[in-house]
């Protein structure tokens, strides 16, 4: 007669999960203390996506033996599923204490430790795990992310390398390498490896997303071409999925709506300093506000989203069942907040779980999904003539991303050029951005100007061999050493008081600054934009049409070379603008966060009004 747990595990391997489930509970009933019956249900449970039922049963499992270290590192990655980090470490440390070369947990632990973005240990861990077993994929993949995270990107992508020597197709090797080849300015041979990733695996959504994202700094794409790629998006992923008619539960085009929000960056964020001042200026008697989070690491600015809105920790949560929980919640508007950005939920989205549909602020570039109504933007981000392009209706604000002013930034510095008696231009943003063609014309301007310095920084400008190659490339265009300051990563305050230092920002492009560009003009310093032929590269300049500074953002070269070296020599006309910037902001909407949410209510309240009584 064949062993019932025998007869259990084969039904289970064959998909058979309700018979198997079946017996493994009759085995229990039988046996309370058969550890594998209690394991093999957990796995059953998590395959199901029940993770805090697989907890309590791989917990039983462990009680019954507790010397499993498989047990206990499978419990490990069940509290990491569930967001309990900590409690994740300890129960890797545990397994690794019966077994000290077991390379799952070592690599499970570096997993957790990534998440608790403590990557020099989780290198260390990724390093265990190979020393025991130096062709483990999974441990040269996430080895090669916490280098990533280090901002060590040449070592990362010879890590990917390595792991792609063994498995040519590996799509994760091949997707992550991309990300370093980006912040190596090798934008190229960056969609060379998306497209490689693809290849091996044509229906990996997050791939294609991050693709999209590449395609940002490609100066030679514009409208068109970003919003075909997010067209072929949908048409890939979503465009099987069912996107029914959200109920209404009240068509009162006056009442109080329900207005959600989706976003993995409830934390400290760039996009959450973008959508931040809105959810806390939202008029409570008119709107009730929940946070769908897919943040799993939470900090203290997670705990302050956490008081403007009801909470719901989504990232566990499947697609499928984040949208139930959306059509449950009675949800008017559901707001997107990623866009194609890491952490996105598009595909909950395709599902049309609220009857309006918006997506704003974060990487708000447009989704290609007929079942995303709005997008949030402005009359200089997107120019009338490229709205046809879109699948969403586009609605101008009064910036694509207002701003709201941190009460501990330090006060505005006297302009350097006057006590130094040379001009300083600057870049704060991500090197990354910072094109062979973008330092050229960077390198014209010096030549235009003389005496002038440039203040580059950045925390990827920390590592020696990335100074060095910037110095060589702008010697090259015949900068001198001497005529160039690189900085690294600093606390945050420390960041905005290096604006003190310069008198004009050089703004990147085709993918240009947004945060960094408001922190600019708050400091002070006003901004040379070049507006080009996509979303990333009018950033700047609607952020500086919204604050009366149109004239700063041009349209080719010349033009910016022009702008600088004139302004350059403007240096009263420098200190008064400087002087009064502040002023100029919170005087605009835009820059007066208490004005920029009452036009996003305005926008809600017009959606909600269209879509229940669209005659009226």
């Amino acid at each position: 007669m064949p062993d019932k747990f025998a007869t259990a595990t084969q039904l289970h391997q064959q998909g058979k999960f309700a018979e198997a489930e079946r017996l493994y509970r009759e085995i229990l009933r039988e046996q309370p203390a058969h550890a594998d019956a209690w394991y093999s249900l957990g796995i059953l449970a998590a395959q199901h996506g029940r993770l805090d039922e697989a907890r309590g049963l791989v917990e039983k499992a462990i009680a019954a033996a507790p010397d499993s270290h498989i047990a206990l590192t499978t419990l490990g990655s069940l509290l990491h599923d569930l967001g309990r980090l900590e409690e994740a470490l300890r129960r890797y440390d545990a397994a690794l204490a019966l077994k000290p070369e077991w390379v799952d947990a070592w690599n499970n632990r570096g997993i957790t430790l990534l998440t608790l973005r403590r990557p020099a240990d989780a290198l260390e861990s990724f390093e265990r795990a190979l020393a025991a077993k130096p062709d483990l994929l999974e441990a040269l993949n996430n080895r090669g992310i916490a280098l990533q995270d280090l901002g060590r990107h040449a070592a990362a992508v010879e890590s990917f390398d390595r792991a792609l020597r063994v498995k040519p197709a590996y799509v994760d090797a091949l997707s992550n390498r991309a990300r370093s080849l980006l912040a190596l300015n090798r934008y190229q041979d960056a969609l060379a490896s998306y497209d490689a990733a693809l290849a091996a695996a044509p229906g990996n959504a997050s791939v294609r997303t991050n693709r999209i994202f590449c395609l940002d700094f490609l100066p030679e794409l514009g409208f068109a071409e970003h919003q075909r790629a997010r067209r072929e998006w949908f048409e890939a992923h979503a465009s099987r999925i069912a996107a029914g008619a959200a109920p209404i539960a009240d068509a009162d085009p006056s009442r109080r709506l329900v207005v959600g929000y989706v976003s993995a960056d409830f934390r400290r964020h760039s996009a959450a300093s973008t959508f931040g001042p809105v959810l806390r200026r939202h008029d409570r008697r008119q709107f009730r506000v929940i946070l769908y989070s897919g943040v799993r690491n939470e900090d203290d600015r997670t705990q302050e989203f956490k008081q403007l809105g009801e909470w719901r920790p989504v990232a566990a949560l499947s697609d499928e069942a984040l949208a139930a929980q959306v059509r449950a919640d009675h949800v008017d508007i559901l707001v997107d907040l990623s866009g194609h950005s890491e952490g996105n939920r598009l595909l909950a989205f395709a599902r049309k779980p609220a009857p309006v549909q918006v997506t704003a602020w974060g990487h708000a570039t447009g989704t290609g999904l007929p079942a995303i109504d709005y997008l949030f933007s402005d009359a200089v981000l997107i120019p009338r003539e490229a709205r046809p392009l879109f699948a969403e209706t586009v609605h101008d604000l009064p910036c694509c991303i207002g701003f709201e002013a941190p009460g501990d930034a330090p006060p505005v510095a006297e302009l350097p050029a006057a006590k130094r008696g040379f001009v300083t231009f600057g870049c704060l943003n991500r090197y990354s951005k910072v094109l062979p063609a973008v330092l050229a014309l960077w390198a014209r301007i010096l030549q235009a100007v003389p005496g002038s310095r440039l203040l580059l920084k950045d925390s990827a400008l920390g590592e020696a061999a990335l100074q060095k190659r910037v110095k060589d490339d702008l010697a090259k265009l015949g900068i001198a050493p001497e005529r160039v300051e690189l900085r690294g990563g600093t606390p945050r305050l420390e960041h905005l008081a290096a604006y003190g230092d310069v008198d004009i920002a050089l703004d990147p492009f085709p993918q240009n600054g947004g945060v960094s560009t408001w922190e600019a003009l708050w400091m002070g310093v006003p901004v040379v934009a070049k507006l080009g032929g996509s979303i990333p590269s009018r950033l700047s300049g609607a952020i500086l049409a919204g604050v009366g500074l149109r004239e700063w953002a041009v349209e080719d070269d010349e033009a910016y070379l022009a702008l600088a070296v004139r302004q350059a020599a403007s240096l009263n006309s420098l200190a008064s603008l400087r002087g009064g910037m502040r002023d100029r902001i919170t005087a605009s909407p835009a820059g007066n966060p208490d004005l920029y949410a009452r036009a996003v209510e305005d926008a809600y309240r017009a959606f909600w009004r269209k879509k229940v009584a669209p005659g009226a």
